[in-house]
Order: C-alpha cells, then sequence, then structure tokens
C-alpha cells in the first residue's frame, strides 16, 4: 500500500475511535509507519488534517456534525445561485432552516464558509488524485490518458451550471482581505503538499521523471490547469478549452517523461 493510502486508512480508523481534536500527525503517522512530516504534507495543517477527520466520522457521532454538513450543502446551493456577493448568511441559514446564530456558532462569516467549501472541494479532489493518476500511468500511452483526463475536466468546467469556476475566482479576488489569504493560504498549501506526495510516489516507481522537483511540479500542474481555466473565464471565444487539451496534455508529458 502507497504511502498516502496507509495515512487515509490510519486517519479514517483514528476518526473513528476519538475525537478529531484529539488526534494527532504522530498517532497517525504511527499507524500508517512513515514519518510524521509527511503526514503534515499529506494533509498541510492541524486545522486541515481535523477539518478531514470530521469528515471521516459517522453523522450520528457528532449532532454538531449534521448541522454543519445542513449549512455547506445550503451554502453551495446559494452562493452558486447568487454568487459570492450576492449571497448573504441570512440567505443561507434560511434555506438550511436555521438561524443566523447557528450559521454563526460553526462558521465566524461568509467568507469563512467559503473556504470551508474550496477545503471540501479540494480535499475531494485529493482523495480521487491518486486513483485518477495511476490509471493513466499504467495507460499504454500516458500522454493520451492525460489528454482524456484534461478533456473531462475542462468539459465539466465549461458545462457546469453552477458556475463554479466562475464564483471560485471572484472569491479569490478577495485575497487583499487578511483573513481571506491566510486561510487560502493553508487550504492551498494542503492541496500542493497532497499533490506533492502522490507525485514523489509515481517518481519512486519510475512513472513520471525523477528530474523534475515534486514540490515544483504540484504547483506547476494545478497552475497550469486553473490558469487555463481562468484565462477561458476572460475570453471563452479565444481559449477553446476541451480542444487545447490536446497541446497541454504534450506539454505536461514532454516535461514529466520517465524516458
Amino acid at each position: 500500500m502507497k504511502p498516502h493510502d496507509r495515512i487515509l486508512a490510519a486517519s479514517k480508523e483514528l476518526a473513528t475511535k476519538n475525537p478529531a481534536d484529539k488526534i494527532t500527525f504522530a498517532d497517525i503517522a504511527e499507524i500508517a509507519e512513515v514519518h510524521w512530516t509527511t503526514v503534515r504534507r499529506y494533509f498541510g495543517s492541524k486545522e486541515g488534517m481535523r477539518r478531514r477527520l470530521v469528515d471521516f466520522q459517522e453523522p450520528n457521532q457528532n449532532h454538531h456534525l449534521d448541522t454543519r454538513t445542513n449549512i455547506l450543502d445550503s451554502a453551495g446551493k446559494v452562493f452558486g445561485e447568487l454568487g459570492y456577493e450576492g449571497a448573504t448568511l441570512d440567505l443561507i441559514a434560511e434555506d438550511a432552516g436555521l438561524t443566523k446564530g447557528a450559521v454563526y456558532w460553526h462558521f465566524s462569516s461568509k467568507g469563512d464558509l467559503f473556504i470551508e467549501l474550496i477545503n471540501k472541494s479540494l480535499t475531494n479532489l485529493l482523495v480521487e488524485l491518486p486513483s485518477q493518476l495511476e490509471k493513466v500511468f499504467k495507460s499504454s500511452s500516458p500522454e493520451q490518458a492525460i489528454n482524456r483526463l484534461l478533456k473531462s475536466q475542462f468539459q465539466a468546467c465549461e458545462e457546469d451550471k453552477s458556475q463554479q469556476p466562475t464564483l471560485f475566482f471572484e472569491f479569490i479576488s478577495r485575497r487583499r482581505d487578511s483573513e481571506v489569504r491566510e486561510k487560502l493560504d493553508v487550504v492551498f498549501a494542503k492541496l500542493f503538499a497532497g499533490t506533492e506526495v502522490i507525485l514523489e510516489d509515481l517518481q519512486k516507481r519510475k512513472m513520471i521523471s525523477e528530474k523534475v522537483d515534486a514540490s515544483s511540479l504540484s504547483v506547476t500542474l494545478h497552475g497550469l490547469i486553473n490558469g487555463m481555466v481562468l484565462m477561458w473565464m476572460v475570453s471563452p471565444s479565444s481559449v477553446p478549452l476541451t480542444q487545447m487539451a490536446d497541446s497541454i496534455s504534450k506539454i505536461i508529458w514532454d516535461g514529466i517523461n520517465p524516458k
């Protein structure tokens, strides 16, 4: 079993037996048989780890979690319909059937709530990424497999009725807000660190080039793909995402090809 799979399994095991705030990097590392710093890099921060541990717990373990999940579901709906500026905590509370005070009990602000939605989305991405990359690099033609993966992701953006890409970049534009800046740093640090662990594993198995620094490669890959989506949003007539997947997949594979 690969390191990130062992970390995931150990986290789930501990989350079913202990409160999330009582579990440490060292606890997970001991069961996963990795160094505690590897666990820290995977989750990005203690806060990121504890959020993930809460996600692993059964809803009946804590009514607190039921309410939080309800708020997040309503927030996703309201943000998607009205955008970040148009959404309010009052509207989110109304959709969730709660008081505004109940929302404040779980989230300190609208920005805090949206950050948690981003964190949840990126966490799901990290969960799916290992199997996706495994399938790509075990393919007889990795470049074509990368192409298909990119096209499916770009097509999802183009067909996304909830306007998630627009909403995400609308929020990113608020980075001058110190609270937003600090929390964005935490969730993206977790994404980059988690991806780095996955890439290092692929390098050890000779599936991608070892000449490229895994940390830099992690940031580069996410930056390239998110940058393409941003350019498409700015000028969709000039940036046909799905068509450009051919060129992007070639650029990626030429850079990481182990041969």
